[in-house]
């Protein structure tokens, strides 16, 4: 989950950078233009509704390893 929240706030800094304000309704529509921001989990594009879309993905542990399952994408 803080990788999630790390993504959120790198997410919202590239918002303020490309628009040099943190005017809110700027800002609004700034991260809801957001396409394919590369996060550390995965990219994520905000969709007309302000929705984040990314892959979800999934990992199965065995034997203590963790290994790649699936990734799903909306």
């Amino acid at each position: 989950m803080s990788a999630l929240g790390y993504d959120a706030v790198y997410l919202i800094a590239a918002a303020i950078e490309r628009i040099g304000t943190t005017d809110g309704p700027k800002l609004r529509d700034a991260i809801a233009a957001t396409k394919d921001f590369p996060g550390v989990t995965g990219r994520t594009t905000i969709d007309a509704k302000r929705n984040s879309e990314k892959a979800a993905v999934m990992l199965t542990v065995k034997n203590g390893r963790t290994e790649f399952h699936e990734a799903v994408t909306p």
